[in-house]
C-alpha cells in the first residue's frame, strides 16, 4: 500500500492520468515545434545531424503518446497544445544580445531547453512503466521508450559540449 491507502496494482486516477498525460502531450507537442525549428535553421552546424535525428525520434514519441491516450479513451485538450504552440513561438522572440544574425547562445539555450523535455519525457514513460499492467499496457515497451529517453539526453549533452567549446568564441561557426 502506498501512503494514499492505493495498491501499487490498482490503475492511476482517471482524472489524474488524463491531466499527466496531457501534459507531457503538451511539452512533447512543443518540443516538436522546437526541434523542427532548429532543424530547419541551424543545417550549418556540427550537430545538425543530432538535432535531426533528435527530430525524428521525439516525433515517433509524441505520436506513440498520442496512441496511448487514445487506447486509454483519454480526451486531448486542444487549449493546451494552442498553449504549447504559443509558447513555443514567444521562446523564439528572445535575442540573446544579437538582433540581426544569430546568436552563438541560442543553439546551445535551446539544446538545453530540449534536453529538460527528455528529462521530463524519460519520466513519462517510467510512470507508464509503472502502471502500464493495470492499464492493458505493454510494460517493456515503454522501459525502451525510457532507455531511448536516456539515450537521447546523452546525445543533446554531447551535443551540448561539442557547441560550448564554440558557442563564446569569435570564430565560432554561429557567429557570423
Amino acid at each position: 500500500m502506498t501512503s494514499s491507502g492505493r495498491r501499487a496494482e490498482d490503475p492511476p486516477e482517471r482524472e489524474l492520468l488524463q491531466i499527466y498525460l496531457e501534459d507531457h502531450l503538451t511539452g512533447a507537442t512543443g518540443m516538436v515545434q522546437r526541434l523542427t525549428m532548429m532543424h530547419q535553421n541551424y543545417g550549418d552546424l556540427p550537430v545538425a545531424g543530432e538535432i535531426a535525428q533528435l527530430l525524428q525520434e521525439v516525433s515517433e514519441d509524441r505520436s506513440r503518446l498520442v496512441e496511448v491516450i487514445r487506447s486509454l479513451g483519454l480526451e486531448r485538450s486542444g487549449a493546451k497544445l494552442l498553449l504549447a504552440r504559443t509558447g513555443e513561438l514567444a521562446g523564439r522572440l528572445k535575442t540573446n544580445g544579437r538582433l540581426r544574425r544569430r546568436s552563438p547562445l541560442t543553439p546551445l539555450l535551446e539544446l538545453e531547453l530540449v534536453q529538460s523535455g527528455i528529462s521530463g519525457k524519460s519520466g513519462l514513460w517510467r510512470s507508464l512503466t509503472v502502471h502500464a499492467e493495470s492499464l492493458g499496457l505493454d510494460a517493456e515497451e515503454f522501459r525502451s521508450l525510457e532507455e531511448r529517453a536516456y539515450r537521447q539526453l546523452d546525445d543533446v549533452v554531447a551535443a551540448h559540449r561539442r557547441l560550448t567549446r564554440e558557442a563564446f568564441g569569435a570564430d565560432s561557426p554561429t557567429a557570423g
